[in-house]
């Protein structure tokens, strides 16, 4: 339903669970800004690391634990959660064979989602047996290729989500979770895509079957996801975008990327405010990433 009476249909979409879009995540905006760099090149700092707000999730100096180190064959390293809310060690995972349909990934970048750090604390929906690997977004080369694999081939740069395990030198996936990177697009980016724009694009295109012309209101709109929807639903699918965001600075960024519309929820009503910038007609699309008070104004008649 719109967000106020009238002869529009809204098509709600608030984006929990799932591979691509974990209501944590969603909750959070997406992407954490936080990226780690698998750098082969320089021995003594083989891992680059940027952090932010998220300042818990962390490296501690380098450590190999004897319980999983095998001798007898190859090995890679690999970030390790071995006890929730404690900082992060790096150890040694052996490799293993590929099924046919699997491709081995050298990463060279990978996003830290807010997901991930729920994981790492055991406050996400999905509990994870420790010790176990975070990444849900990768940007690599591929290594090897399985005997049934298509789509893509040994030397290729590919993106790809997975469930967990990313945040490690090494990666197997399914071909069918891969895409390869453009030319000109670096490593750090596209590791930044799979996650937001997968979230965007499901959501907008699957869920909510947005046509051009259609009026879209997103939440957190300044988010990683919230831009990446902003960015679909505008150049995309050719839909007219209202921005909700907490300040005007935020309000601002999403206008950068095609808003034609913002409301500040922290200084005015959602629901009214909307209800003036639509005359009275309401929105066809409210994709929501907050969750909460916001979720259940978007949603007022």
């Amino acid at each position: 339903m719109p967000l106020d009476s009238g002869r529009q249909e809204a098509r709600r979409v608030q984006t929990s669970g799932g591979a691509l879009a974990p209501d944590a995540m969603a909750r959070a905006g997406g992407l954490a800004g936080l990226r780690w760099c698998f750098e082969a090149r320089s021995a003594s700092r083989w891992m680059g690391c940027r952090r932010d707000a998220f300042s818990q999730i962390h490296l501690s100096p380098l450590a190999l634990s004897s319980t999983i180190l095998l001798h007898s064959q190859r090995h890679y390293r690999a970030t390790l959660c071995t006890e929730l809310t404690k900082p992060l060690i790096i150890g040694n995972i052996p490799s293993a064979s590929l099924q046919p349909y699997e491709v081995r990934i050298r990463v060279h970048c990978c996003g830290v989602n807010f997901a991930d750090i729920l994981a790492c604390q055991g406050l996400y929906q999905e509990k994870h047996p420790l010790p176990f690997t975070p990444g849900m977004e990768f940007s690599g080369d591929v290594m090897e290729a399985g005997k049934a694999v298509t789509r893509v081939k040994k030397g290729d740069r590919v993106i790809g989500v997975a469930n967990t395990k990313a945040l490690a030198e090494e990666y197997i996936a399914d071909q069918k979770l891969l895409w390869t990177i453009p030319q000109g697009v670096s490593y750090e980016s596209a590791a930044a895509l799979p996650v937001s724009y997968g979230t965007a694009i499901l959501a907008l295109e699957h869920r909510a079957q947005t046509k051009p012309g259609e009026t879209v209101l997103v939440t957190a709109a300044a988010g990683a996801t919230g831009l990446a929807v902003i960015d679909v639903a505008s150049h995309i699918l050719k839909a007219k975008v209202i921005a909700g965001a907490g300040s005007e600075k935020k309000c601002s960024l999403a206008f950068q990327k095609g808003a034609i519309q913002s409301v500040n929820y922290s200084e005015t009503s959602l629901r009214e405010e909307v209800k003036k910038l639509t005359d009275a007609q309401g929105v066809n699309v409210v994709i929501d990433t907050i969750g909460g008070d916001i979720f259940k104004e978007a949603l007022h008649r």
